[in-house]
């Protein structure tokens, strides 16, 4: 095991988990302070994860916290997530651990990889960095990084494109939806649930519905 975390995918799983850490630190932290702001972050982590960046921001927004704050938590998530499965899908690659729990997100990875060969095989890193910033499903940044691991990029590389990418999109998503959610507001003041359940069931859809088929 030391010998596997030794390794550069090793530093950045550790990396990932004292990154995870420190954020759950902070929300126990929050909750010592504000009751609210705390539940308000553990909901966002979640939303997040499960349902992905957009419903988490609108969930952000609907409870008034900054754009700044917004940013910050969203990109932490996102990135301490890719730190964390990025390196298993490259141990599970290598052999070197079987992990059940992924094996299923890991091939429909590796079947998007030969469905947009021709396009990563043009455009490269470049075209690495506009998967992981369009705003479409599976084009986030684990899916951005195991692809850019199995089109040959380097580790390091593939975080930096993956983290300035991811950035960027959580940047735009954010004040995107906030111009979105002020032109709702003036039809309906349960706009901001509106959109963030639209988002919810989008994800739901893309997520366990279409995956059924």
């Amino acid at each position: 095991m030391l010998k596997h975390l030794s390794t550069q995918e090793g530093q950045i799983f550790i990396f990932g988990l004292f990154a995870l850490l420190a954020y759950l630190a902070s929300i126990i932290s929050t909750y010592f302070i504000s009751v609210e702001d705390a539940n308000s972050l553990l909901i966002i982590t979640v939303t997040n994860f499960i349902f992905g960046r957009a419903a988490g921001i609108s969930y952000g927004l609907s409870v008034d916290f900054s754009e700044a704050l917004i940013i910050v938590i969203n990109i932490v998530i996102e990135l301490i997530t890719v730190m964390i499965i990025y390196p298993l899908f490259v141990y599970s690659w290598k052999r070197s651990l079987k992990i059940s729990a992924l094996h299923n997100f890991f091939s429909k990875v590796k079947a998007l990889r030969l469905k947009y060969s021709d396009f990563f095989e043009k455009y490269g890193k470049y075209g690495l960095f506009v998967f992981v910033w369009f705003p479409f499903w599976m084009t986030g940044p684990v899916v951005g990084a195991i692809i850019g691991f199995l089109i040959g990029l380097k580790h390091y590389h593939t975080m930096f494109i993956v983290s300035f990418g991811t950035s960027l999109a959580i940047v735009v998503w954010t004040y995107f939806l906030k111009e979105i959610m002020l032109l709702l507001t003036h039809i309906s003041e349960y706009a901001p649930y509106i959109l963030l359940a639209l988002f919810i069931a989008i994800a739901v859809f893309f997520r366990f519905i279409k995956n059924e088929k």
